[in-house]
């Protein structure tokens, strides 16, 4: 689609936007690293092979911004996740010389038309909380912000990043959530001390929930079901836990024996609030200094609460910008926070 767009100055652009086509993925890894440096989280955008697999059999879509033949702009949408059945929209980048004349929004709304959605149970994406602008286009799209995921990466010093902004060691990220085919959580095995703050944001999200009221809340294996991702040169350790064992004490005090001592080394735990063990592993990961950040919600099969531990590294709530659909779960948070860390040193 090629089309003429205009900035507030009144200066125009020719522009094409089309869906990306697998000979792209050389252009879309050297937009990636000149935004990202080689700094990105997620290592396999890096090759080639995988991205130009990836487009070929729609595991990826992504849209592009065309300017004389030569990429620079894109947006892209992972079917893959962590989470399966849920997919993420990722790379939003504009190169600086084009940036003003509102492609971003446009290339957005045209993945939103390209992606077969309905499929999935829910978009979500990662918004840099040090970025106001992708906060406000995600709301506008209907997207509801559920919680921080702080900490997660460092940044590359040489690549780009967002021109003009301030950016702190490492990025924080709000998760932004748009609902599609799950309408009905079930049940949910809430911590009492956040049960307010989940059921306001599935109230927000427009779907069904029901708090457990009956139900012990035990773990009911001996084993966890759990999967732990280092990414060493971030120092930054993600746990995803599906099912809480009677054995979940003694890997989190291993994992943190193992990482904790690292200069800026930061942990987040997903924890399935559809599991009966959620509360009993949620007080365990409060006793070694973690605390609440928010949800995951509508992320496949399964619900997710976040708990966050950065031990030797500031929690950076004075660099974190949010809009004010978020503010009151960002306050929230922050009292978490300060509770978990009074907790700590009483």
């Amino acid at each position: 689609m090629m089309m003429k767009v205009y900035n507030k100055k009144g200066e125009s652009l020719d522009i094409r936007i089309r869906p990306a086509r697998p000979d792209d993925a050389p252009q879309l890894i050297a937009l990636l690293i000149k935004q990202h440096g080689n700094y990105y989280l997620n290592r396999k955008f890096y090759d080639e092979r995988f991205v130009h697999y990836g487009l070929e059999t729609e595991v990826l879509y992504f849209v592009v911004v065309e300017r004389d033949g030569i990429l620079v702009g894109m947006i892209g949408a992972d079917t893959e996740t962590v989470f399966p059945g849920s997919i993420v929209f990722i790379l939003l980048i504009i190169e600086p010389s084009i940036r003003g004349f509102g492609l971003g929004k446009r290339i957005y709304h045209f993945l939103l038309q390209t992606v077969p959605s309905d499929r999935y149970t829910c978009i979500w994406g990662y918004c840099m909380t040090v970025d106001t602008i992708s906060q406000k286009n995600h709301i506008e799209v209907g997207y509801q912000m559920t919680g921080l995921l702080l900490n997660r990466g460092i940044y590359d010093s040489k690549a780009e990043n967002i021109v003009g902004m301030s950016i702190p060691s490492k990025r924080s990220n709000l998760i932004a959530c748009l609902p599609r085919a799950k309408q009905d959580v079930g049940v949910l095995y809430t911590p009492l001390a956040h049960t307010a703050y989940i059921g306001e944001v599935y109230e927000s999200l427009g779907v069904a929930y029901r708090f457990n009221k009956h139900e012990e809340t035990k773990p009911r294996m001996m084993r966890s079901l759990l999967t732990i991702t280092p990414y060493e040169d971030h120092r930054y350790c993600e746990l995803l836990v599906k099912e809480t064992g009677h054995d979940f004490a003694g890997i989190l005090e291993d994992v943190v024996k193992q990482y904790g001592s690292r200069e800026q080394q930061s942990f987040n735990v997903f924890i399935n609030l559809n599991d009966p063990g959620c509360p009993e592993a949620c007080r365990l990961l409060e006793e070694q200094g973690f605390f609440f950040t928010g949800l995951q919600p509508l992320s496949g099969a399964y619900e997710y609460m976040i708990m966050h531990y950065s031990p030797r590294l500031p929690i950076p709530f004075d660099t974190i910008a949010v809009i004010p659909e978020f503010t009151k779960r960002f306050r929230s948070i922050q009292h978490a926070y300060q509770e978990a860390r009074y907790d700590r040193n009483h």
